[in-house]
């Protein structure tokens, strides 16, 4: 039997044996040694004394093993070693418009070993190239590395895809690179601007409009596609067979066209290898992962992708491959991509002059600004307070009925009203100074998404002539009669009316809620809320207030100068949708 284990004696005086239960008794042959533990317990401070003593047994000892096998486990970070690095692994260059450089480390992560690089081999098309100052065979020392230039120049194959292996002589695997990217033109040729140059962003919109004529309206984009409209003008040998050129050699491909209302001079001088390009960006449509062109003539400029836009600069995502001078020859522009149709004419007025009339139409998906324009609210929808032009050319306004006309030839005619109301349709011109106003107007159309999203605006006539001043605590105003009572507000798309003061002090919008004929040539309209402003009936235009949409998803800004733009929009009103 196995031996026990003697553990002192208990408080009668006992031998305390304990039995180890893990030993087997198959083994027949061995010695033993007992541990024998006294415990002594002693009175006063409370404390323990123990003596160990051994004793020999003659019995068998049993024993167990386990073959256990072991394996080399990495803490974290361990699976970078024993290996070769490649930084970038995968480089996507996006949109390259110039010479595009970007450095490459080849990493040895092998702690205990050197290794002989014997090759660099590039695959695939593109251009591209990696410079080698080190020199093969290269010895990479254990957890060494070297880093190498590489470059993609701006003239080229169309699309970029290349493959660089590191070849060393090892033979190990995975050190290598992929690079690919798009190759874009830039289309230098700068707008004749007395022609004006027009900017025209569209949506696309599904109108489904029932008997009654209420509209149901869904987004089908969610970015508009951009275009450019203008005239270009060579009046040299040169810049005219460079613009022929660009024509016959890219026509067939996206060009990057700067966007030349947004050019803005060039803050500070900006040396070789420069990532931070200073320019104003207010008002200018530079955008993340848009592109921008630095630029001075037809020949001389450079592109790059942009990764941030502060209020004074512009980071790139690659540096810049040339010094530029500050001032206002050199221009900073934001750059959209563009396709020409497949048809252009070109008028040569001489060996020398050359005239085009050039219709971009933007690719689809690009990065532009976010509109950060804030709109007066009225019941829940912006408001456009923007006036309209008068000077060229009239407002226009039309009225229609969905009508049915049931005419038997014999007999009575009989017309059925679908709607029971006309809807109005109005044609705006404005005229936007300066470039700020440019944006703000910009930045309300494309919150409209184009005919998906109604707002109010204010017809611009004196609909209603006050016949007395209105004072801040009126609960109601007194017009000159007019046939309101009697036509208007029976239908509830002419209770809104928008108070506007000549001297631009601010609108102020109302709704009527009820409206008496006096019968002595004026009428009182009671108002929801009193205006909380004094309006003097001599210098007060109170005009409709409409829940429009637009009539088309495509809006377009014809541009006089960088700083003075205009345009033409056509309204549509959805009097079902009134809140």
């Amino acid at each position: 039997m196995p031996t026990n284990f003697t553990l002192g004696n208990d408080l009668s005086g006992q031998r305390i044996l304990l039995n180890p239960a893990n030993w087997s008794s198959d083994v027949s042959s061995g010695a033993s040694q007992s541990a024998v533990l006294g415990l002594k317990v002693s009175q006063g401070p409370a404390y323990a004394s123990f003596s160990f003593r051994t004793e020999t047994s003659a019995q068998p000892v049993a024993s167990a093993h386990h073959a256990v096998s072991g394996v080399r486990q990495e803490l974290f970070g361990g699976q970078l070693f024993e290996k070769i690095i490649v930084i970038p692994r995968v480089k996507a260059l996006g949109f390259v418009l110039s010479d595009t450089q970007f450095g490459v480390e080849v990493w040895n992560s092998f702690r205990d070993s050197h290794q002989t690089l014997q090759a660099i081999n590039i695959g695939g098309d593109g251009g591209l190239t990696v410079a080698n100052p080190y020199g093969l065979p290269l010895l990479f020392p254990a957890l060494d590395s070297f880093t190498y230039q590489a470059t993609v120049p701006r003239f080229g194959t169309a699309q970029i895809a290349q493959d660089v292996v590191f070849v060393f002589v090892s033979g190990i695997g995975g050190a290598d690179m992929q690079v690919t990217g798009a190759r874009i033109t830039l289309f230098s040729i700068a707008p004749d601007w007395n022609e004006g140059m027009e900017e025209t962003f569209e949506f696309l919109t599904d109108v489904l409009r029932a008997y009654s004529d209420n509209e149901q309206r869904r987004g089908l984009r969610q970015l508009p596609r951009r275009a450019m409209r203008y005239r270009a003008l060579t009046l040299n040998a040169r810049d005219a067979a460079g613009m022929e050129s660009l024509i016959w050699g890219w026509q067939n491909q996206p060009y990057g066209v700067p966007w030349w209302p947004d050019a803005q001079p060039l803050l500070s001088d900006v040396a070789i290898g420069t990532f931070v390009i200073p320019v104003d960006t207010a008002d200018r449509q530079f955008a993340v992962g848009g592109l921008l062109a630095i630029w001075v003539d037809e020949y001389t400029f450079e592109a790059l992708n942009i990764t941030a836009v502060a209020a004074h600069s512009v980071t790139c995502s690659s540096p810049t491959q040339f010094a530029w001078k500050a001032g206002p020859g050199t221009r900073v522009m934001p750059v959209f991509l563009c396709r020409l149709p497949a048809s252009v004419d070109i008028s040569r007025h001489s060996s020398e002059i050359d005239q085009v009339d050039l219709n971009f139409i933007g690719e689809a998906g690009q990065a532009a600004p976010a509109p950060t324009t804030s709109p007066a609210q009225f019941k829940g929808y912006d408001v456009l307070e923007i006036a309209p032009n008068w000077e060229k050319t009239p407002l226009k306004r039309s009225y229609k009925r969905s009508l049915v006309t049931i005419d038997p030839k014999v007999g009575p005619i009989q017309v059925i009203d679908k709607g029971g109301t006309a809807v109005v349709g109005q044609e705006f011109p404005w005229w936007l100074d300066t470039h700020p106003n440019v944006t703000i107007f910009r930045a309300f159309m494309l919150r409209r998404f184009g005919q998906l999203t109604p707002f109010w605006t204010p017809t611009w006539d004196q609909d209603l002539v006050l016949f007395q001043d209105v004072l801040s605590t009126d609960s109601g105003i007194r017009i000159k009669s007019e046939f309101y009572t009697r036509f208007f507000f029976p239908t509830p798309a002419r209770r809104f009316v928008a108070f506007i003061p000549v001297d631009g002090s601010g609108n102020v919008y109302g709704k009527i809620t009820a409206a008496a004929d006096n019968g002595d040539g004026t009428e009182t309209l009671t108002l929801e809320t009193p205006t909380g402003k004094n309006f003097a009936k001599g210098s007060t235009m109170v005009s409709f207030l409409t829940l429009a949409r637009l009539a088309s998803d495509s809006i377009a800004i014809r541009w006089d100068s960088s700083e003075h733009a205009e345009s033409i929009l056509e309204l549509q009103e959805v009097p079902r949708e009134l809140p």
